[in-house]
């Protein structure tokens, strides 16, 4: 409806121009139109330009002017952690485990006149702010009537089918491919007035309390192999632990406090003891 608003103006310089015996008005670009008489659809379809709805009947009838969004749009499906609603709707993998993502499905109406003039007959078209003589259909009003309930429980079912977000990962080519054939089937199953041109799915994103207790098992891991790297090091060359104790000491001494530094060779233990 914002992308109207756009041409209001122009509308009403066309009306001012006319006489005032015809109500002239406008199809901006990227619409056509259909006009709408007391007895039904005037026939035919038109391009953007000026349209001359006449006179008004006697009975004070008058004829309106339908708009129809006729350029390509690409719808956005989030699923993300806090909706408008304030509620989740992250789809879930096999093993529970939330995810968010944007799926894009760029859509378009058809160009063969009768199925325009079946979109027409379909869909009810909201009235245009400001003029009662002029309402308006618009592609995303098509893709709620016909598809985004389909598409998005789709796409909860092709992501439950996957164990966790890493099969997800590893499976991103095929997973996105499974949704863009879903999308499609669903627009020919429910004979949905436009067409597909693409689907894809972008921002997949684990739950943050996953990512957090990942980072810190690599960061466990990481420790643990860093220790038995030590432990081998000094496995297989024993002046590496005295090296090691040099340096512990030389921290020690380059705190600037007193320390008595007890030293047993036999043991090999050193014990730091500060003093006043």
């Amino acid at each position: 409806m914002k992308k109207l608003r756009i041409f209001a103006a122009a509308m009403t310089v066309a009306l001012m121009m006319t006489s005032c015996s015809h109500d002239v008005h406008n199809i901006p670009s990227g619409y056509v139109g259909k006009v709408l008489t007391s007895t039904g659809w005037k026939e035919g379809i038109m391009e953007a330009g000026q349209v001359d709805l006449g006179d008004a009947n006697n009975d004070g009838t008058y004829n309106s002017l339908v708009l129809l969004e006729a350029t390509t749009i690409t719808v956005k499906e989030q699923f993300m952690i806090q909706g408008a609603d304030g509620q989740d709707h992250r789809m879930k993998t096999r093993n529970g485990m939330p995810v968010a993502a944007d799926i894009y499905i760029q859509i378009e109406v058809p160009t063969d006149q009768k199925k325009r003039d079946a979109i027409f007959a379909l869909i009810t078209a909201k009235q245009y702010p400001n003029d009662p003589k002029v309402s308006v259909i618009e592609i995303k009003d098509l893709y709620d009537r016909f598809a985004t309930q389909l598409i998005r429980g789709g796409a909860r079912t092709i992501v439950a089918s996957y164990e966790n977000t890493d099969s997800i990962m590893r499976n991103y080519s095929k997973m996105s491919a499974e949704i863009a054939l879903m999308a499609n089937k669903v627009v020919n199953d429910s004979k949905a007035p436009f067409g597909i041109i693409g689907v894809q799915i972008s921002n997949v994103q684990e739950d943050p309390t996953i990512i957090t207790s990942k980072n810190k098992m690599l960061q466990a891991d990481n420790e643990a192999e860093s220790i038995r790297k030590i432990g081998e090091a000094i496995a297989k060359h024993p002046q590496y632990l005295e090296s090691r104790r040099l340096d512990v000491l030389e921290k020690i001494g380059a705190n600037g406090k007193s320390s008595l530094i007890v030293m047993d060779t036999k043991s090999s233990s050193t014990i730091a003891i500060p003093t006043k």
